[in-house]
């Protein structure tokens, strides 16, 4: 099972005991070594020995970490990981050290596995030289697959991140829309044409820019302009379901009021951050179940916080609702309070047994991009 922690690091000589004690003491991991070497003391790590050919012994734990360090040299750890290797959003991240501990070389995973992260970390520890070959890392432009990693976004079709990254190594101009999610994401000012919605670009602007970057929540239709424009999607977590639900409501009553309110509404579920709903719920399985499920986070409100909500939520006082949980209302309240006190965009749904509402989280300062 891997493991995004704990780094796993082989060394096959006695020289290579050095780069592995120094990296040992910094960072958690744990190291392999071949039995003729069996004996070396290196505290505060775990220890593990290996008795079978090298290569035969690595392709059976290769994809148990997520990253590798091999002290070793290039060449021999490019022969031993080339018959492993499945695909970049799934294989671990491998940097390569010599024995003296000069060079530290990303080799596989350098952009989706964190790899080159780790090498530049791994070279900082041994005061080594990193060594990254990944162009956009070399060219100083940012990495397309972790634009709002920081915030979590879902990238939603990866396959466009090629042609994109090849426009942007070449010089053409990509441009952005960003209708909600924070402004803060690093390497904004690498893209000079941003605007905070399809509506606000001008026709000459879609005739200059070869390719897209398209932050939203919503589920919409790409506007006629763009043509054939290669166009990379990005979902922010931006909204907040408040629900409520009666003591019959399951798993399936959830799913199937939730998601169809959201697309009824042109909202992307990989927008959902908050489960929002009153304490009076807290521990039901269902509930639990389903969130679990769908990866999306619960929080539990008292009455007090429904109830603070006041005017900004137009739900009227239900005197069954307030006397089983102490609120006035909850769908509609819940949701703005997951929102930070942002907009409802969807007043309160109903079912047989389950109630719920959407919110859009308050973004600063997003219509001066």
């Amino acid at each position: 099972m891997k493991t995004e922690e704990m780094w796993a690091t082989v060394a096959i000589s006695r020289p290579g005991y050095n780069p592995v004690r120094l990296l040992s003491q910094h960072e958690p991991m744990t190291v392999w070594l071949p039995e003729r070497l069996m004996g070396v003391d290196l505290p505060r790590v775990s220890v593990h020995y290996f008795a079978k050919p090298l290569g035969e012994w690595i392709a059976e734990v290769f994809h148990d970490y997520r990253h590798w360090i091999l002290v070793m040299p290039v060449s021999l750890a490019t022969r031993l990981i080339a018959p492993l290797i499945r695909d970049k959003r799934t294989d671990p991240s491998v940097t390569v050290v010599d024995d003296a501990g000069r060079y530290a070389v990303c080799l596989l995973s350098c952009h989706w596995g964190r790899g080159n992260a780790v090498t530049r970390q791994v070279a900082q520890i041994l005061q080594a030289t990193p060594v990254i070959t990944t162009a956009t890392d070399s060219l100083g432009l940012p990495a397309l697959e972790f634009i709002g990693h920081e915030w979590h976004w879902h990238l939603e079709n990866p396959r466009m991140i090629a042609p994109i990254s090849r426009m942007m190594l070449e010089q053409e101009k990509v441009g952005v829309i960003q209708e909600s999610g924070s402004p803060d994401w690093r390497h904004r000012d690498a893209f000079s044409c941003i605007y905070d919605s399809w509506e606000h670009v001008p026709l000459s602007a879609f005739r200059e820019i070869r390719g897209w970057l398209w932050i939203t929540h919503r589920l919409t239709s790409l506007p006629k302009e763009i043509g054939q424009t290669p166009v990379l999607i990005y979902r922010p977590k931006v909204l907040s379901l408040g629900i409520g639900f009666s003591r019959c409501a399951r798993e399936d009553d959830l799913d199937r009021l939730i998601l169809r309110v959201l697309a009824e509404n042109s909202l992307s579920a990989h927008s959902v951050d908050w489960i929002v709903t009153t304490s009076v719920k807290r521990n039901d399985q269902e509930l639990e179940k389903w969130a679990a499920h769908r990866k999306w986070r619960i929080r539990y409100a008292s009455a007090s916080e429904l109830n603070s909500i006041g005017s900004k939520s137009p739900s009227q006082f239900n005197p069954s609702v307030f006397e089983a949980t102490g609120a006035y209302a909850v769908a509609e309240p819940a949701a703005i309070l997951g929102a930070g006190g942002g907009s409802l965009l969807v007043p309160k749904c109903k079912s047989k047994c389950v109630t719920v509402a959407i919110a859009l989280k308050q973004t600063d300062n997003l219509n001066s991009l």
